[in-house]
């Protein structure tokens, strides 16, 4: 019997896992009350008219050749279809090596199985950006940004997705810059999409980012689904899935190892995100599994001055977490 009783507390601390289910979390503004979730659905995938594959413009998966050239022109070029079905360009298997590249309106990125994207540790191929308007300077440093792996503004109707395939940020070297007190730009996102609507992100393995690695920012109707996410518990800032400003958010299915908060509800810093005032609503987390030593399973904030509503999170598996 002693041995027993033993057997389980030995296990409680091995696997540390706290299973929650049906954790309601509504934070109303102003003593407003909450209203009800609107719910918004819209197929998973959707069929696009045209396709490309990235060889098609040049693209060489040595791991070694830079291709954001390749990205940017098949984008470019595939951009003339949006207003006829809209198209998908197919990143076949390969290492598939590039700096930061923006999509397009109706739009499909795919990754194949054992397709990898590597994001380039070459700055100059990483575009600067203004701060954010809701944030008013860098995280990382006060001026500038540097543009996210993958990104994309004042856009409609776009897929990341693929069948399983992987987006590696390379991020070691971000974080050893960061370490060393030595960015004078804040370092690049993953996936950032601003100002942007009808956003599905699914059934991809993403690792090591620079920093945080899903980023819509004052964007609506998001679906983030089936995304595996995986970096060293001891990286800086490597949060997960950080909704910032966004409305009719569904995040569910997803299993993340972070070296900060697995997911971060955020909408704004101080007097810029009061003044931005656009708070992050609406938004469900399901099925979620979490490991962050050192962080939060899912946080509201810090960083929500824009203000945070109606909010349900429910079924959530958390590995030692805070």
């Amino acid at each position: 019997h002693q041995n027993m009783n033993s057997s389980r507390i030995q296990n409680s601390y091995v696997f540390g896992v706290i299973s929650i289910v049906l954790i309601l979390v509504s934070v109303v503004e102003c003593g407003t009350p909450s209203s009800e979730l609107n719910d918004f659905d819209y197929p998973a995938i959707n069929c696009r008219k045209h396709s490309a594959v990235l060889t098609d413009f040049g693209g060489v998966g040595d791991g070694k050749t830079s291709n954001t050239k390749a990205f940017n022109s098949a984008i470019t070029n595939l951009s003339q279809y949006s207003k006829d079905g809209g198209a998908q360009l197919i990143v076949p298997p390969g290492k598939w090596l590039t700096g930061s590249f923006n999509l397009t309106s109706h739009f499909t990125l795919f990754l194949q199985k054992d397709a990898v994207i590597l994001g380039s540790q070459d700055e100059s191929e990483w575009p600067q950006l203004p701060v954010l308007p809701s944030y008013g300077r860098g995280r990382d440093a006060p001026d500038g940004r540097f543009s996210s792996l993958i990104f994309g503004t004042n856009l409609t109707d776009v897929v990341i997705t693929g069948n399983n395939g992987t987006i590696d940020g390379q991020g070691s070297y971000w974080w050893s810059k960061f370490k060393n007190d030595q960015l004078k730009l804040t370092r690049p996102y993953m996936i950032e999409l601003m100002y942007s609507n009808q956003i599905q992100i699914s059934n991809l393995t993403l690792v090591n980012s620079p920093s945080w690695f899903v980023h819509p920012i004052y964007s609506s109707d998001i679906i983030i689904n089936g995304l595996t996410i995986l970096a060293p518990v001891g990286s800086p800032n490597t949060d997960g899935i950080d909704p910032d400003s966004c409305t009719n958010v569904r995040i569910e299915d997803n299993y993340i190892v972070s070296g900060d908060d697995c997911i971060a509800i955020k909408s704004g810093w101080d007097q810029y995100g009061i003044k931005f005032g656009k708070p992050s609503q609406q938004i469900v987390i399901r099925r979620l599994t979490c490991i962050s030593p050192d962080s939060a399973t899912v946080a509201l904030g810090s960083e929500m001055s824009g203000g945070i509503q109606d909010v349900r999170i429910e079924d959530i598996t958390a590995i030692t977490t805070e």
